[in-house]
């Protein structure tokens, strides 16, 4: 058995080591949601005695993180909006960038009255469970959506779903971007989607940590295909003043006002995340309006 003070200096150590830039925090996460206390306990109470069993734990864990992967995928969950949800590596982990876009979303939706929502590449569902949770469910008109291309990843949606109460809430469609609502002739208000925007060469030079998540949700060869169907098909989807809400990669913002320009929709609003960088945009389905590139830009 070991002083918990003892744990902690050797995470430390081994961090440092590997030249982690944030090794303090690294091992505080590593024993907090290893032991499940609270930052503010283990400080408190170093000299507390650990188990075999608790150390063995604790060093499985940290053998994983220090090969990189991901604080995420090695406790199955991640905090996102103020929610939980269990994230596997079928699955892409929720950035914080992301937030913007629900909020924007549940703006929108509010504030413009859409029912029909659909979120595309649902991944581990929290767009869509996200905003769910911030709308008055007492309104029968709300319709939600949810797609991806794996099984297994809509497994992890539907696990999260009944995990906040709301599998019952969202239909769930394995098919591929706007295929299922072209195929059934069906009208959508709203299109929220987080799709793969890295680019083939931007991926080579990614921190060794995104390399554990699914190539599929994050990488496209160009990081426009799939703005490239909405632009084209969004059109036979989206209802007359219905919108999309995407996160974009910042490099490539004028290329995809370009492409929705050109199909004939209006930018509304470019929204720039922590770091001043273009993260979601939102596109309204102006019906042969062909908009004069002044948008609202926050």
């Amino acid at each position: 058995m070991f002083y918990l003070k003892e744990i902690y200096s050797s995470i430390y150590k081994k961090f440092k080591e590997k030249n982690f830039s944030s090794p303090h925090i690294e091992t505080e996460l590593i024993l907090t949601k290893s032991l499940n206390l609270t930052k503010e306990y283990i400080y408190t109470y170093p000299q507390i005695l650990l188990s075999k069993r608790q150390i063995k734990y604790i060093n499985k864990n940290l053998l994983y993180r220090l090969n990189h992967k991901p604080i995420a995928y090695i406790f199955k969950n991640k905090e996102f909006f103020g929610l939980n949800f269990y994230v596997d590596e079928n699955v892409l982990i929720p950035r914080q960038e992301t937030e913007f876009l629900v909020e924007e979303a549940i703006n929108l939706i509010k504030t413009k009255n859409l029912y029909k929502i659909s979120d595309i590449g649902t991944g581990s569902g929290n767009i869509i469970i996200s905003v769910i949770k911030n709308l008055d469910l007492s309104c029968n008109k709300y319709k939600f959506y949810a797609t991806d291309i794996s099984n297994k990843v809509i497994d992890v949606a539907k696990k999260n779903a009944k995990y906040h109460n709301l599998n019952a809430k969202i239909k769930f469609l394995l098919t591929d971007k706007l295929k299922y609502f072209i195929d059934n002739n069906l009208k959508l208000d709203i299109i929220l989607s987080n799709p793969p925007y890295v680019s083939e060469k931007e991926y080579k030079n990614l921190q060794q940590e995104i390399y554990y998540e699914p190539k599929l949700a994050l990488v496209s060869y160009t990081g426009l295909e799939f703005y490239e169907h909405f632009a084209f098909y969004g059109k036979k989807v989206l209802s007359t003043n219905g919108h999309f809400v995407l996160e974009i990669n910042s490099n490539l913002l004028n290329k995809i006002i370009f492409l929705f320009e050109k199909n004939k929709y209006e930018i509304v609003k470019v929204v720039n995340d922590y770091q001043n960088l273009p993260r979601v945009i939102i596109i309204k389905n102006s019906y042969g309006k062909v908009h004069n590139r002044r948008w609202n830009k926050t």
